[in-house]
């Protein structure tokens, strides 16, 4: 066997992203200048003293030959190592020229990622892990070579850090909402097409994003003259003032999971336009909405992704901090060669919130957050606008949105909004004889049309295969109840033996890790576990490199009885809220096959 082919067995195991990600690469024959000393670099391992400390979480730039990296192990027992080696050549050599099998097989070793395409899930394991503080070393060659580089890396990691724990409590904020609502949206999804079949259905057209910023009672008299030349897509709220005007979207997109959408869609009229929903959206909106429907299964939403066996690469669509954003991604899906950003003001001009026929919240509600703005963006014209935190990250999603769709031209016409980096304001009438020049010819229902055209009948293997699935967790969850009783019976003593007969502690251990294993490594606990309880799985995960590495029994006891038996006690508790929830999107599924037989006959 090669080198080679020994290194791969571990990366097959436990790193197979990797491996891809070698696949994958195109620059394995770039020029490779890299030395690192055979011999224990003590005055390295002396400097990583001092960034180490007491951390227990260590990210490390550069994985070179290995060699850094098995003194660290060896230094380190008690620690996990996040390895991030930026140079895909690199390590392609070095797998080929040095055996590091037992290296990446080490239980310490805790991840790898190989070139910047893998830096993110870096990124999100460590956050996952760390508790507080974070060491960030670097090899000796990096440092001296790419010190610059490091601090980018490590600014990125601070950025990344920060929204992933916004992300963190927003989901524990509406876990039951949206929990319920990827259960209650499986069957609706079984039925309609997704954003994926419709990907440049409508190639080269303009799209008009429409947000509910003040800014839009100033274009709303031109989008009704736009409407036969360009695709409006109401994002959200947007639909009431469109209404209000007499317009009907092409589109209307739909991600918010709050039952406040029962107000937003409560006039008839707001449902008439094709729909867009994204699994997380308020499942009665979809309910209400019968035809021409268009789904979006997230690249977020891992409880849908498991139970229609999706990976996340097969899907468009990124969750975002805003509506406009799954809008906006819509547009480019369909094919827009230009997309119009509409009553995006991202901040209060003039204080006010909303243009005219948005009435989904109460005027004191609106006024409680326009006096609690904390933020000033500068504004198109030049000045500044009162923001707060919740704009100003939906800013940030949007620009990033626009920097990631090169393809796309981007036009901001919000007249009293906030700057969009990447989609530079211009005043909609200025665009108005572009547009009609172009002669582009949009039907009315175009994407309604579409749907009516392209929707097949159910597929009742899939719809079977779903359900069966749906139905094996409903059951499984019921038997994690009883498996939840065993273990804490068998957790009741542990301190005690811990204490009094260490022997017989260190097997209960042992028989606890299995017990809890084989829980915790079920293919559903990951998607719906932390869906349901975010925070507490987040916060048992940052304690599991204390729990694995301490050495004293005694400490490592009283660990697993606190942690693991809260965490125990957390999942029982939800079982019963869960069962109700998979029941309901059983009779889901049983009512969309009883509908279809009835057409059919």
């Amino acid at each position: 066997m090669s080198i080679l082919q020994y290194n791969y067995n571990p990366l097959s195991d436990r790193f197979p992203h990797v491996i891809k990600g070698l696949n994958d690469s195109n620059s394995l024959n770039n020029p490779i200048d890299y030395k690192e000393a055979i011999d224990r670099d003590d005055l390295w391992l002396q400097a990583v003293e001092n960034s180490i400390k007491d951390c227990k979480i260590v990210f490390v730039y550069g994985f070179g030959r290995g060699l850094s990296i098995a003194d660290l192990l060896d230094q380190y027992p008690d620690r996990w190592f996040f390895v991030y080696e930026p140079d895909v050549s690199l390590f392609n050599q070095t797998l080929s020229q040095y055996d590091v099998s037992l290296l990446l097989s080490h239980p310490n070793f805790y991840w790898l990622s190989v070139g910047e395409k893998q830096l993110n899930m870096l990124f999100h394991m460590v956050c996952s892990y760390m508790i507080k503080d974070l060491a960030f070393v670097a090899l000796r060659h990096y440092l001296e070579m790419d010190m610059d580089h490091l601090r980018d890396i490590k600014s990125q990691f601070l950025e990344y850090r920060d929204t992933f724990y916004a992300n963190k409590f927003t989901e524990n904020r509406f876990r039951e909402d949206w929990t319920q609502n990827y259960l209650y949206h499986i069957a609706d999804t079984l039925h309609t097409p997704s954003i994926e079949q419709l990907f440049y259905a409508f190639e080269g057209v303009t799209a008009v994003v429409v947000s509910s910023g003040p800014s839009l009672q100033e274009d709303i008299d031109y989008l009704k003259k736009l409407k036969p030349h360009v695709l409006i897509i109401a994002a959200g709220s947007s639909i009431q003032a469109l209404i209000k005007n007499g317009i009907q979207p092409h589109l209307t997109v739909i991600m918010d999971g709050h039952p406040i959408n029962k107000k937003v869609f409560s006039n008839p009229n707001a449902l008439k336009s094709p729909l867009l929903f994204t699994t997380s959206s308020y499942y009665e909106i979809s309910d209400a909405k019968k035809h021409e429907k268009v789904h979006s299964i997230m690249k977020g939403d891992a409880v849908s992704q498991y139970f229609f066996q999706k990976d996340r690469d097969e899907l468009l669509m990124y969750p975002t901090a805003t509506v406009a954003g799954t809008s906006i991604q819509a547009a480019a899906y369909l094919g827009a060669k230009r997309i119009i950003l509409a009553g995006q003001d991202l901040s209060f001009p003039n204080h006010q919130l909303y243009t005219d026929g948005i009435n989904h919240f109460t005027n004191e509600t609106v006024n409680t957050m326009i006096k609690s703005a904390n933020k000033e963006l500068p504004n198109v014209k030049g000045g500044t606008n009162l923001s707060n935190d919740t704009f100003f990250h939906m800013k940030e999603n949007i620009e990033r949105l626009i920097e990631t769709l090169t393809q796309v031209e981007f036009i901001n016409t919000s007249r009293y909004g906030a700057v969009i980096e990447g989609a530079p304001f211009q005043p909609i009438e200025t665009l108005y004889d572009q547009l009609l020049a172009e002669k582009d010819n949009i039907s009315p229902n175009a994407i309604g049309d579409w749907i009516n055209e392209n929707t097949n009948g159910l597929d009742r293997n899939r719809v079977l295969n779903v359900q069966q699935r749906v139905e094996a967790t409903l059951t499984d969850l019921l038997i994690v109840r009883s498996e939840i009783v065993v273990l804490q019976k068998n957790m009741n003593k542990l301190r005690e033996l811990s204490r009094t007969k260490p022997l017989k502690a260190q097997k209960k251990l042992e028989l606890i890790e299995n017990l809890w294993g084989s829980i915790a490594n079920r293919d559903w606990f990951s998607p719906i576990m932390e869906s349901i309880i975010p925070l507490q799985i987040a916060k048992f995960d940052k304690l599991l490199p204390i729990i694995i590495t301490e050495q004293d029994l005694i400490r490592k006891t009283d660990l697993v009885y606190d942690h693991l038996g809260q965490l125990l006690v957390d999942i029982d508790e939800r079982i019963p809220q869960l069962q109700d929830m998979f029941m309901e999107a059983i009779r889901r599924m049983d009512k969309l096959q009883e509908v279809e037989s009835s057409d059919l006959d």
